[in-house]
């Protein structure tokens, strides 16, 4: 009972927080996981220049506008750590063949204009995905 109080003290001050956050700046942060096939061949080199030049494109736009908080790029190595034994797996995670190539946190009035942003991602091209999540600032900063 009391883990159970503490947890619903703890969303409704992670909620409280998260909604003054976005009163304030009058948009709210969203995270974007961008997944890309973990067996991806190019066809061309000129077809990932053309691909570089359009991230570049975008990343420059959203930095341009301001929407653009943080991003991230994790090296395509590393280990999963997993299950109440801690199984270690010396790759990152794949699901669906998708490995997390980058997370980007935007801002965006709500989750329409965040999916819009998202929409004009350019990881598509090659058959990647975007997951769009909602964020809540939990450290009270």
């Amino acid at each position: 009972m009391k883990k159970l109080t503490l947890i619903i003290a703890l969303l409704t001050f992670a909620s409280s927080v998260f909604a003054q956050q976005a009163a304030s700046s009058g948009k709210s942060e969203f995270m974007f996981i961008i997944r890309f096939k973990a067996d991806f061949k190019p066809t061309s080199d000129d077809a990932v220049k053309a691909n570089i030049r359009k991230w570049q494109d975008y990343m420059g736009a959203l930095a341009k506008s301001g929407d653009l908080v943080s991003g991230f790029r994790p090296t395509s190595s590393g280990v999963t750590i997993s299950g109440t034994e801690k199984s270690l797996n010396k790759n990152p995670y794949v699901s669906d063949g998708l490995l997390v190539s980058s997370i980007l946190i935007v801002r965006a009035a709500n989750m329409d204009g965040a999916k819009e942003i998202a929409g004009n991602c350019p990881v598509y091209e090659f058959g990647g995905s975007v997951e769009v999540r909602p964020m809540m600032n939990i450290a009270g900063q």
